[in-house]
């Protein structure tokens, strides 16, 4: 059986962004969104709150699905993605990873 990565992503902690987009429901989208945050020591400044945010739409017709990465409000990395399996999910992973977060 192939890989889910809507099952997979809640399963995980992402949780379901409600849309009221005509676009989203005409192409059985749906967006999934999960969200941390920490303390960061900054020397010469002190400790802030740090943000970090993965934002993904799957697009249930095509196949595809867009994440977006964002971190303290910003984005700071795309990507689209043409298929939405087990692939897709280890890059996301890896790339909260790397940010410095665990899924």
């Amino acid at each position: 059986m192939k890989a889910n990565l809507i099952e997979m992503l809640k399963a995980q902690g992402f949780s379901e962004v409600e849309s009221k987009s005509e676009t989203i429901q005409q192409c059985n989208g749906v967006i999934l969104q999960r969200d941390w945050s920490r303390k960061v020591e900054v020397a010469f400044h002190g400790s802030y709150l740090e943000t970090y945010a993965v934002r993904v739409f799957v697009n249930r017709n095509s196949g595809i699905c867009h994440v977006s990465y964002q971190k303290d409000g910003r984005e700071y990395k795309d990507r689209w993605y043409d298929t939405i399996g087990k692939r897709t999910y280890n890059a996301i992973v890896e790339t909260a990873r790397c940010a410095g977060y665990a899924i």
